[in-house]
């Protein structure tokens, strides 16, 4: 077993196999030797975005309640989220956020990008407008499913998350 995901077990033989996709695939070329660190930590990230796929889908049975709006706005997305949105499932929940943006965010926004943003406010702030409401989704989906991923997940040892400085193979150092 490699995770558990609210019970459901995501088991070693389906990392391999995804995993042996990937070596079998048109990139493999460019990824690590599976024996090394880098690859260990290759399986590491894969089992971090089988578990987010494994909550998104979870979450898109129990038709799950919109992602609440209240959390701080961050980073923008990347990494495993950024995959999972690739998926349906993903794409079905994150139709499922709603964010606003007040207006003075978008004055603001149009201020400090003139050279963007050349036209006048009236013309440009509904395109500035969607932009920033599409970016506060991206975060605010992040951040909820990062919470969910939390509350759901329980790694194995040896598939910790790859950053994790507990983990053997952690090469990010301060």
């Amino acid at each position: 077993m490699a995770a558990t995901v609210g019970g459901e077990v995501v088991s070693v033989a389906e990392v391999d196999a995804r995993l042996a996709a990937l070596y079998d695939g048109p990139l493999a070329a460019r990824l690590p030797h599976p024996a090394s660190p880098e690859g260990r930590n290759l399986r590491r990230w894969l089992v971090q975005l089988m578990t987010m796929e494994r909550v998104v889908a979870q979450e898109c049975d129990a038709g799950g309640e919109a992602v609440p709006v209240e959390l701080p706005v961050a980073l923008r997305t990347g990494g495993v989220v950024a995959a999972v949105l690739a998926t349906p499932a993903g794409r079905a929940l994150f139709d499922r956020v709603r964010a606003d943006v007040p207006p003075e965010e978008v004055r603001g926004y149009y201020d400090r990008n003139r050279d963007r943003h050349p036209g006048r406010f009236e013309d440009e702030s509904p395109r500035i407008e969607a932009r920033l409401v599409h970016t506060r989704r991206e975060i605010l989906f992040a951040r909820w499913l990062e919470a969910r991923h939390r509350e759901k997940v329980t790694l194995m040892p040896g598939f910790e998350h790859p950053g994790d400085p507990r983990q053997p193979d952690a090469t990010h150092r301060h």
